[in-house]
């Protein structure tokens, strides 16, 4: 058995006991050998990946490093970032891809690392316990209020730090804005964060957009 396939055996294994039943208590549920829970929350998919990543080059001695990840899809959202962006994915480049895609680390205090190491076989279920831990504790609270249009723009408004802001988030902030009606809103992030003359030529397309609406 490869590498890769032995631990996601072993994550497996330990997920059915100590993740899953809390995991349900949310309303995540996760496929039969899958790695990735997902939720629908009133009205937006939720998904948690408990990526592996074999032979971490950060640190040699480990097998494998599990470096989680979320995403949220927010349908009316995407429906008008679709629209706006139309073939220029390039205006999408960045770790959320415009669709809140980041490491579940971002939901924590700096302090606390969502990224975990495994050596043997028998460290997969302390790895578990832990990821549950930082779930329950960050990720969780984060995703139970961030479903929503609504929601997407408060965070921003707050300066919420853990969403990532790359410019690829900007643009659904953007999009959030506008299906809320908040042109002005859409244009003063716009031209706050993306107003420089260089910058503005490449994102003329949203510009554009903003006004049409």
């Amino acid at each position: 058995m490869a590498l890769k396939d032995e631990i996601k055996s072993c994550m497996l294994v330990a997920m059915k006991d100590r993740l899953d039943p809390y995991m349900s208590a949310q309303e995540f549920n996760c496929r039969k050998a899958s790695l990735i829970y997902k939720r629908v929350m009133r009205g937006s998919t939720q998904k948690i990946d408990l990526a592996v990543q074999i032979h971490p080059k950060d640190n040699l001695n480990a097998a494998a490093a599990v470096y989680p990840s979320m995403e949220i899809l927010v349908p009316h959202v995407d429906a008008i970032l679709d629209k706006m962006v139309r073939k220029n994915l390039g205006l999408l480049e960045g770790i959320t891809g415009g669709t809140s895609k980041q490491p579940i680390e971002f939901t924590s205090q700096k302090a606390q690392l969502g990224r975990w190491f495994l050596y043997q076989p028998d460290s997969v279920s302390g790895v578990v316990d832990d990821i549950r831990a930082f779930l329950e504790n960050w990720t969780m609270p984060f995703l139970d209020n961030y479903t929503t249009p609504e929601d997407i723009v408060i965070a921003d408004e707050r300066n919420d730090g853990r969403i990532v802001r790359d410019r690829a988030q900007l643009m659904r902030v953007v999009a959030a804005a506008l299906f809320l009606k908040r042109r002005d809103y859409a244009q003063e992030i716009m031209e706050t964060r993306l107003g420089a003359p260089g910058i503005r030529r490449r994102y003329q397309q949203i510009y554009d957009f903003i006004q049409r609406m």
